[in-house]
C-alpha cells in the first residue's frame, strides 16, 4: 500500500467549553489515574501539573518538562546509542518499541526525546533542537473511546509539538498496514534541521528484537527524497527489570 501525505492543520481549534481549567482538572485526574503506577506522589503531581498546562493552551517541552517524570518513578529505561546522536543538522533517531519502563511504557519516548535535546546542543532553536514524536489520533477501540482518546491526543499532542498521524491497523504481526496521513510539514521539520523520534515497528516487542516491518522503510524513502543526508541514528530502549 503506498502511504500518502496529507496537508492538515498541526493543531485544530477547539471551543472554550472543551479547552477550559474545569476540564483541564477533569482530563489531569483521569490522567493520573491511568499513568500513576509506578509513581511516587511528586510524580503524580507532575503528571497532573503538565496535562493543566497542555489542555489550556501552552506549550510543553517534552525533554525538559515531561522527561522529568521518569525520574520520578520506581521504574527505569535505559537509552543506548546516544553517544552517535549528532550536535546538530537534520537528524532520525530510529528507535526500538518495547514493553516495560514508567508511565505506562510511554516513559521510553519520552527519556529517548530527552537524549537527543541533550546531545543536539549545538542547535539553538529549541524547537528544532528537541527531536518530535509521531502519535496516532486515538486509541482504535470503540466509537466513543476513539473520540474522546482523539480529542485528547489532538491537543495533548499539539502542545508537547508532536506530529499526530491516522489510528493504524495492524496486520497479524502486529505491523501497521493502512495509511497514517503523515503530513508533509512533519518532513519539511526533519530536513530543514530538524529531529524525528522514528519508531518503525508496529506494537512493543522484545529489546532484542530488531525486526522492521516491510512498510517502515516509507518515512525514510520520504526524507530521503527531499534530503539524501539526514543524518539516521539508532537508539535503543532498555527498560529495567522491574519494568518489564
Amino acid at each position: 500500500m503506498k502511504e500518502t501525505l496529507k496537508e492538515t492543520p498541526q493543531e485544530k481549534k477547539h471551543s472554550f467549553l472543551v479547552r477550559n481549567a474545569l476540564v483541564a482538572l477533569g482530563i489531569a485526574f483521569v490522567t493520573d489515574r491511568v499513568l500513576r503506577e509506578g509513581l511516587n506522589p511528586e510524580g503524580r503531581k507532575l503528571v497532573r501539573q503538565i496535562i493543566v498546562k497542555a489542555w489550556t493552551g501552552s506549550k510543553v517541552s517534552v525533554a525538559r518538562e515531561v522527561a522529568k517524570l521518569n525520574q520520578e518513578s520506581k521504574l527505569s529505561i535505559h537509552i543506548d546509542g546516544q553517544k552517535h546522536i549528532p550536535a546538530s543538522g537534520p537528524t532520525i533517531l530510529i528507535t526500538n518499541h518495547t514493553h516495560g519502563g514508567p508511565l505506562n511504557n510511554l516513559g521510553q519516548y519520552f527519556e529517548m526525546v530527552k537524549e537527543g535535546y541533550d546531545a543536539r546542543r549545538q542547535v539553538v532553536d529549541d524547537y528544532e533542537r528537541e527531536p518530535f514524536i509521531i502519535v496516532q489520533r486515538g486509541l482504535g477501540k470503540v466509537k466513543p473511546v476513539r473520540i474522546l482518546s482523539g480529542l485528547f491526543y489532538d491537543i495533548v499532542g499539539g502542545a508537547f509539538n508532536c506530529e499526530i498521524v491516522e489510528i493504524p491497523k495492524y496486520n497479524e504481526k502486529g505491523d501497521i498496514i493502512n495509511s497514517q496521513n503523515l503530513r508533509p510539514a512533519a518532513i519539511r521539520r526533519v530536513v530543514d534541521g530538524g529531529a524525528s523520534l522514528w519508531l518503525p515497528q508496529g506494537r512493543e516487542r522484545d529489546p532484542e528484537d530488531f525486526e522492521f516491518p516491510e512498510k517502515a522503510t516509507g518515512f525514510l524513502r520520504k526524507i530521503n527524497y527531499e534530503d539524501r543526508f539526514v543524518q539516521l541514528v539508532p537508539v535503543r530502549s532498555i527498560p529495567d527489570k522491574v519494568g518489564i
